[in-house]
């Protein structure tokens, strides 16, 4: 349903904290919207329980997604309208929840059917989508927003010893008989998965169907990927420290390039879990002004208010950074 392009860039190095109680560690190299979620005082309401996809929703070969990077000046309406979608659509396809965290350079995927062009970029002929390769969906849950859209949450975690690209999940609501009465399909946040590593997910429904039980999550397209090398390069986070800020949970610390050339469209993904393991919030935010030198190290500051009691630490706690290589 969604577009994106094959030459976007990332890596990423996943740190965890535990029991609800961060603290300063050095971090490991490994990672996982993005999506921005709202930072309003509000609580979402969970809804418990995936059941297991029926086989109906294996999906036929789709067309290669259809990508917009996001121009000066430009917005979600415009965006919408320059390809016949609507704004509820391509925030739905982007996990856009609020139009003011728009970036220059964001690359946002076209919903399917918006009248976006059959061509691949550089004028190439539109590849079905490849068979995904084995991955492992988790930590799924669904949320009412205060707004009472229908936000699913989970992550996709590569169990490969190669990275994976082009990670894309199907998302479907389901009725209390277990009828389908909506779906949508969402990228992984990170462009790049690592190998063993992990990354977040979510799928927004606005307005959603009025009789919602259930939903099922199916991963729909994984494909290998040889990165880190020449399109993405190394960003590792190497400290970290986390804690409430009023309502909010902020996490602060330190990334490094680790690789040999310069990175542009620098961001932090930080996903949160409660006890059982759900995901229960993710964002993903710039780095300073998005550029970061071969081998050099800068700061960053993230936050973002989890579904779940309101002033709390989240149970767990995972950071990624992720970074394309720079023009020269």
């Amino acid at each position: 349903m969604m577009r994106r392009t094959l030459g976007w860039l990332t890596i990423a190095g996943l740190l965890t904290g535990c029991g609800g109680r961060p603290t300063d560690a050095p971090t490991p190299t490994v990672a996982p919207l993005g999506v921005v979620l709202p930072t309003s005082t509000p609580r979402a309401t969970h809804l418990p329980g995936e059941r297991t996809p029926p086989p109906t929703l294996t999906p036929a070969p789709t067309p290669t997604p259809v990508i917009h990077i996001v121009q000066p000046g430009e917005t979600l309406i415009d965006i919408a309208q320059e390809y016949g979608s609507t704004l509820d659509a391509l925030q739905a396809a982007n996990g856009v929840l609020n139009p003011e965290t728009l970036q220059i350079g964001q690359v946002l995927i076209i919903p399917a059917g918006s009248g976006a062009p059959q061509a691949a970029p550089g004028g190439g002929l539109i590849l079905p989508t490849p068979t995904p390769l084995p991955v492992t969906v988790q930590g799924t849950a669904l949320y009412v927003t205060p707004a009472g859209s229908v936000l699913v949450l989970g992550e996709v975690v590569n169990p490969l010893e190669t990275a994976l690209e082009n990670t894309q999940v199907r998302v479907a609501l389901l009725d209390a008989s277990g009828a389908e009465v909506a779906s949508g399909t969402a990228f992984t946040a990170l462009d790049v998965v690592p190998a063993g590593g992990k990354s977040p997910f979510g799928a927004l429904f606005v307005p959603p169907p009025a009789d919602v039980a259930s939903f099922a999550v199916t991963a729909i397209r994984a494909e290998t990927s040889s990165e880190p090398g020449n399109r993405y390069m190394p960003i590792a986070v190497v400290s970290r420290q986390a804690a409430l800020d009023g309502l909010q949970f902020k996490v602060t610390g330190s990334i490094a390039n680790q690789g040999p050339l310069n990175a542009s469209g620098v961001s932090i993904v930080v996903t949160t879990y409660d006890d059982a393991g759900h995901v229960t919030g993710y964002r993903q935010a710039p780095v300073a002004d998005g550029t970061l030198a071969a081998n050099t190290v800068t700061e960053f500051e993230i936050s973002l208010a989890p579904n779940g009691p309101a002033g709390t630490l989240p149970h767990d706690y995972v950071l990624a950074a992720q970074g394309r290589t720079a023009p020269p």
